[in-house]
């Protein structure tokens, strides 16, 4: 599958921003694709629901500023039903994981991850080790 870029998911993003263990990679990953790194607005709506405090918002919202955010039509909400409803016994892929995999799919992205096992859906996935 040939794809247009790498959309980021929510982990990737927040070791980047706060410097965890693996933030070498994703922040080399990132700086280095800027062009190419999409993000879903199911990761936005992930990050906003973690920050702690007025100076994580501040930097949150001047990282995203750099990024395209992907929204969610109904053909994307649609597969993402039928990915949670075909990997959530096996996977536990959850609604979230499966909205920004069938972000990713639609849009044909790498989806940069480093929770392989949630995304058993796609073919073109790239693991950031934890």
């Amino acid at each position: 599958m040939v794809t247009n870029g790498f959309l980021v998911d929510t982990d990737i993003i927040i070791r980047h921003l706060r410097g965890r263990q693996g933030s070498e990679i994703a922040t080399k990953l990132i700086t280095e694709n800027l062009d190419e790194i999409k993000i879903s607005v199911i990761t936005v709506s992930e990050l906003y629901a973690g920050v702690k405090g007025i100076a994580e918002e501040t930097q949150l919202n001047k990282f995203l500023d750099v990024f395209e955010e992907l929204p969610v039509d109904l053909e994307i909400a649609a597969k993402a039903g039928y990915f949670k409803n075909k990997w959530y016994s096996s996977h536990g892929s959850g609604l979230a994981d499966c909205l920004i995999a069938a972000t990713a799919d639609h849009h044909k992205l790498t989806l940069v991850t480093g929770n392989f096992k949630h995304f058993p859906m796609l073919e073109d996935k790239l693991k950031v080790d934890e």
